[in-house]
């Protein structure tokens, strides 16, 4: 029984903050011209320029729904889908509350054999049959009195993810001849993990670790899912989804679902499935006959990817290193010492890096000075004469950048706007493009390389859902085949003669392979446990070095080019026993014929409104109080338009009886406006003593509150590289008015017996009308490093911030305020500690004088403009200088599961030391004198914290002591701390 009751707790607390913030990815351009295409399942927005593709889009969705919907057996209503062809990310999410699909058509180098657009449309459209489904019994009547946040309520605090993405990930494979359920790399690091730590603790597997590397919930979730709908057909997971909908009330009811499985728990079925898996794979991993690899480069104790290996001519070795506690760089490799990091990168997708003899060059993302959804993915170049990095393009869409010896050519593969794909080649001393060469029936370019021929680049081309790798002859533009298309995903080929290695998949593993091609006979160099990728051949030396996954990441390491595992392979289909199993079960495995024609038309961005979701209740976001009311949430399809209205029938509460708040980001400065209204009337029960009478106080009428506080800020992203840079300058007006302040004074007299009674003479008395407005004014700036998952903060990085405020107009003075906020984030003496050194200073004039029982002279001054020192709420002064010092670190990463209450991840400890020097000066009333103080506040503790999931949601949350001592008072406090961060339900969030 306590368990439900602190879970009904946690479901509250997420149905508040859902209501309190709905996820947005950002605006696109306002530039962009929207079009739309109207289908009966769906609406499809989308840029002008990506109309072609959008209504191929349209035509596959229109023939692939009906078997996407299936074997969850539910038709789902109509849905938004947003395109944001404008930038180079390469992803898609769903969100509940508004609900829609938003897609990022940008396709990625490690594509498997789908057309990215097709990928996207199974995927996220079985999210939204799973949370469709879910709008049904309980659920659908929590949804008629709180919109679309009932069912996003009910998916965050009962769907884990490892279903939802596990489910899609046997979608996406089932309905196609491809698809990650078949690819040896997407289980290569749980097969790893399993194979060689066994497996881990449901709620470890799930949540993810500080202490080892786990694999994400979509590899735990797919096994999982796939086995359990293998075992007990595809109803299994209908009535899970039906129970879940129909039964929200009963707080378990996703552990209910699954009784039908005979297992009482998520956690003993995963424990059954996974015992079973690692039998499998151990059987399989017996029969392995291994060849012999000579390890290069490999991290000893901590888990450590060397990816993408390049050789150069004269024998240089580079590669990309990353792992959860190290930043993503790129070093140079030598056996006899440790690898040289030669510069970090900012946000890289799955690219390989390239090098010649003076440069090492690859490609990462640059954000949009504004525009979130408008990024940009750019080459970077690490000058090895000068060992410095420049950025070689700037507002660029190129990716995996190639560099031959000798030349001042760099090839990329260039993405547009509209979905079209080209081999672009570019100056390396200026940056800009030489030459755009467009694609056969623009299939879509993968890992090109130079070959040893002049001109001749090889490279993989997707296209009809297959791949195959082709040679390109960059002089005369000739195109010819080296390896027909085929379903084994091939990737990072590399020619020298007349032979061509690459990557292809197995059944079990990727591995290397050879292509003679003057016999067109195939031969397997290498057969590894777990995998084998990323061949880079030494140019005048017999040696090839991979990237060779092990459990503790990637190695890299070098074996004969001219080895042989298996003579005259041939491609594999991938048709593991899982999936052949699994696909059989699809009632409707065909894709059917369309006959719909997409009619283009356009989309006005002016359409604003979407109301979403409601709720029975007042809610004040600022104060986080809930009162009887309702309250209305709107946000439009493209996000530039968020708004709220409230009504307030707390009669206690009528100051703030209306409120109304409109947030619109479809222009270069955000512009916020919110007004709350009302009115009050005051009952006043006490018996007052005046200088001659007593008397009580009745109020006339009611007060009428208006309150209006509207802003402009302009938030621009300067980030590049391993910084993240942002400045944000902002003014805001602040306007409030009370009017109809009247009062009645009724004179009352005591007769003897203590009773009184009113002599019936009363005193009107009228207070001016408040006319208040402020002003603020701010700017903001930082400049962090990127930092690694294990890092509890910042370890390099600088904050600055601006503050003026004032009161120019009405007849409410508060003064001036001015004040400057400094933070600087170094790093610790432990590999992920931080030291932070912060410092604030303000200043505060006088405003009007106010009337107290004080022996000095009050008036209206702002409220603080920076942070106190820990264990105090209020420190009166004129002038403050503040100084936070804090030094963080990871104590422990235990990983404690408790009993499905929480899951404990690490323990951090926080020391700090806090100082405050105040000036101010004091008036006295009855002498007349003016005094001028000067005091010092100092503060020294700890915070004991810890980082947890609480009932498995997903959602991480910090919660911890602190504890202090105020040396001015000699006072001890004690606070809790607790934070976490809730948005709408947002499933394969944009990272």
């Amino acid at each position: 029984m306590h368990h439900k009751i602190i879970l009904l707790l946690l479901f509250l607390l997420l149905l508040r903050g859902i209501s309190a913030q709905y996820y947005s990815s950002g605006a696109d351009p306002a530039s962009i011209t929207w079009q739309k295409i109207d289908h009966e399942k769906f609406k499809m927005v989308f840029p002008e320029e990506f109309s072609k593709p959008a209504r191929e889009l349209a035509i596959f969705m229109d023939s692939i729904i009906p078997s996407i919907e299936a074997t969850l057996n539910h038709n789902p209503g109509k849905i938004d889908i947003l395109i944001h062809s404008h930038s180079t990310y390469s992803n898609g999410f769903v969100s509940w509350a508004p609900k829609r699909i938003e897609l990022y058509p940008n396709p990625s180098q490690s594509n498997y054999s789908t057309d990215w657009l097709q990928q996207l449309a199974v995927h996220e459209y079985r999210h939204i049959v799973q949370i469709d489904k879910l709008n049904q019994g309980f659920t659908k009547v929590a949804s008629w009195f709180t919109g679309q946040q009932a069912v996003g309520a009910v998916l965050g605090a009962y769907l884990p993810m490892w279903f939802i993405e596990g489910d899609a990930v046997i979608t996406e494979t089932t309905l196609s001849k491809s698809g990650r359920g078949r690819l040896p790399v997407f289980t290569q690091p749980l097969r790893a993990r399993i194979s060689h730590f066994g497996p881990d603790s449901y709620d470890k597997a799930y949540l993810g670790s500080y202490k080892d590397f786990v694999p994400d919930y979509y590899k735990m979730g797919y096994h999982l899912t796939a086995e359990v709908r293998n075992r007990y057909g595809t109803r299994i997971w209908e009535d899970v989804l039906d129970n879940v909908g129909k039964n929200s009330w009963s707080l378990i009811p996703f552990r209910r679902g699954l009784k039908k499985t005979g297992y009482t728990s998520p956690e003993k079925l995963y424990m059954s499935v996974y015992d079973s898996i690692s039998t499998y794979w151990k059987q399989h991993e017996d029969t392995i006959k291994l060849t012999k690899q000579t390890p290069v480069a490999s991290q000893e104790g901590t888990h450590t990817d060397f990816r993408f290996p390049v050789i150069t001519r004269k024998g240089h070795l580079f590669a990309e290193m990353s792992g959860p506690g190290i930043r993503k760089q790129i070093v140079e490799l030598n056996p006899a010492t440790s690898p040289k990091t030669l510069a970090y990168t900012g946000y890289r997708d799955e690219d390989p890096i390239t090098a010649n003899e003076r440069w090492v060059a690859w490609s990462e993302t640059k954000p949009h000075i504004r525009w979130p959804n408008a990024d940009y993915s750019i080459i970077r170049l690490y000058d090895r004469a000068n060992e410095k990095t420049k950025t070689l393009t700037r507002n660029s869409r190129y990716f995996a950048p190639a560099l031959s010896t000798g030349s001042d050519t760099l090839a990329v593969v260039e993405t547009t706007k509209s979905y079209k794909f080209y081999i672009t080649l570019i100056d390396l001393n200026t940056g800009n493009a030489i030459e755009q060469i467009s694609i056969p029936d623009n299939a879509f370019p993968m890992h090109p390389s130079w070959s040893n021929t002049p001109g001749q680049l090889v490279m993989v081309l997707l296209q009809d859902n297959q791949k195959s790798i082709v040679s390109l002859n960059t002089f005369d533009k000739t195109w010819k085949t080296l390896r027909t298309p085929a379903l084994d995903e091939p990737k990072h080929p590399t020619k020298n003669g007349n032979n061509l290695w690459f990557t292809a998949s197995t059944v079990y593993s990727e591995e290397i392979f050879c292509i003679d091609l003057n016999k067109n006979i195939t031969r397997q160099l290498t057969r590894s446990r777990f995998g084998a990728t990323s061949p880079a051949v030494h140019p005048t030396a017999p040696s090839l070095y991979y990237a060779h996954y092990t459990p503790m990441g990637y190695e890299i390491t070098k074996i004969n080019k001219n080895q042989t595992y298996k003579e005259k392979t041939q491609p594999s289909k991938l048709n593991n026993p899982l999936v052949q199993r699994l696909t059989n079960q699809e009632p409707n495995r065909k894709t059917n014929i369309s006959n719909f024609d997409p009619v283009v038309e356009n989309y006005s961005k002016w359409d604003l409104i979407n109301l979403h979701s409601w709720a029975p209740a007042y809610v004040n976001i600022d104060d986080s109080e809930l009162y009887p009311g309702i309250t209305l949430m709107n946000q439009n399809l493209l996000g530039t338009a968020v708004a709220r209205m409230a009504y307030n029938a707390a009669g206690s509460k009528s100051r703030e009886k209306f409120n109304a708040g409109f947030t619109y980001r479809g222009w270069f400065p955000i512009i916020d406006f919110d007004v709350k209204w009302g009115d009050f009337n005051e009952e006043f029960d006490n018996i007052y003593i005046g200088e001659d009478e007593l008397f009580t106080i009745d109020q006339l009428g009611k007060e009428n509150h208006i309150k209006v506080e509207t802003g402009i800020k302009l938030p621009l992203d300067l980030s590049c590289g391993k910084w993240s840079r942002l400045i944000q300058p902002r003014v805001q007006l602040s306007w409030q008015n009370i009017s109809n302040r009247i009062y009645q004074q009724n004179i009352i007299e005591v007769l003897p017996n203590d009773q009184y009674y009113e002599t019936g003479e009363t005193n009107i008395i009228e207070y001016p009308e408040l006319d208040y407005w402020a002003m603020d004014y701010s700017i903001y700036f930082h400049n962090k490093q990127r930092g690694t998952y294990r890092d509890v903060n910042t370890r390099w990085g600088q904050t600055l911030s601006f503050i003026y405020k004032h009161t120019p107009f009405g007849n409410y003075n508060s003064g001036e305020a001015l004040a400057a906020v400094g933070r600087l984030y170094l790093p610790g003496i432990g590999r992920h500690d931080a030291f932070t050194i912060g410092g604030g200073w303000q200043k505060k004039s006088k405003g009007d004088e106010i009337n107290t029982n004080l022996p000095y002279r009050n008036f209206q001054r702002f409220s603080d403009a920076i942070g106190l020192p820990r264990g105090y709420n209020s420190i009166y002064n004129d002038q403050l200088l503040v100084l936070n010092t804090t030094y963080q670190m990871p104590l422990w990463n235990p990983d404690w599961s408790l009993s499905g209450i929480a899951y404990i991840k690490r323990f951090r400890l926080n020391i700090f030391f806090d100082a405050a020097r105040t000036n101010y000066q004091l008036s006295f009333i009855n002498s007349g004198e003016t005094q001028t103080y000067s005091d010092t506040y100092t503060t020294s503790g700890i915070e004991l914290m810890t980082d947890l999931h609480l009932f498995r949601f997903v959602l991480p949350f910090s919660i911890g002591y602190r504890g202090g001592w105020r040396e001015a008072n000699n006072t001890v406090f004690h606070e809790a701390v607790f934070s976490t961060s809730f948005n709408s339900f947002l499933v394969n969030k944009k990272k």
